[in-house]
């Protein structure tokens, strides 16, 4: 089950998170093969934070690995009880001493950015096909931004294109990597 999730989630990478440049540091791990790609059964927070502060002091000796997209196998989380348990994960990271080693990006199903309308395509440049919490490398991030000049431009542009593209170019792609999942889920 596990490398299917894995595969639907690297479905949505490839198409959306690097095919359309929402991101544009994911490039270079993905084809260095530097992204670690963990799944997490689990529907218990206790046992899913555990699970990422291991991911954690994992990333932390592992330096040939850049990146971890922590996926959590839970595909009916809510939205808002996912934003829960981000705030959980922060804990975890902090209270492991990881706090400005390490960041979290998030990304949800169902994801929605505060104060953006409800139907606005720009909440599908962080929708993907299962929860994932991304854990990043500070070090590495500051690298890429220190050399990109219009990097402070990032989450404008993302949303202008999001609106050229519309929804339905979301959906499909989102709707291409869940065909890859597991039917018993």
């Amino acid at each position: 089950m596990s490398d299917a999730i894995i595969k639907a989630t690297q479905h949505w990478l490839t198409e959306m998170v690097i095919g359309q440049n929402f991101c544009p540091f994911a490039q270079k791990p993905f084809t260095q093969g530097a992204i670690r790609y963990h799944v997490n059964a689990s529907q218990d927070w206790a046992n899913i934070q555990q699970d990422f502060t291991q991911q954690l002091h994992f990333l932390n000796t592992h330096n040939n690995v850049d990146t971890t997209l922590f996926i959590v196998d839970w595909a009916n989380l809510d939205f808002y009880d996912y934003l829960d348990g981000l705030m959980l994960l922060e804990q975890s990271l902090e209270n492991s001493g990881f706090e400005g080693v390490f960041q979290i990006a998030s990304f949800h199903p169902d994801y929605q950015f505060e104060g953006e309308a409800a139907s606005s395509p720009s909440h599908y440049t962080n929708r993907s096909p299962l929860p994932i919490y991304h854990i990043l490398r500070e070090d590495s991030l500051s690298q890429v931004l220190d050399n990109m000049p219009y990097a402070h431009t990032i989450p404008e542009d993302n949303v202008a294109r999001a609106q050229r593209l519309g929804k339905a170019f979301f959906e499909q792609i989102l709707t291409q990597a869940r065909a890859q999942l597991p039917d018993e889920r």
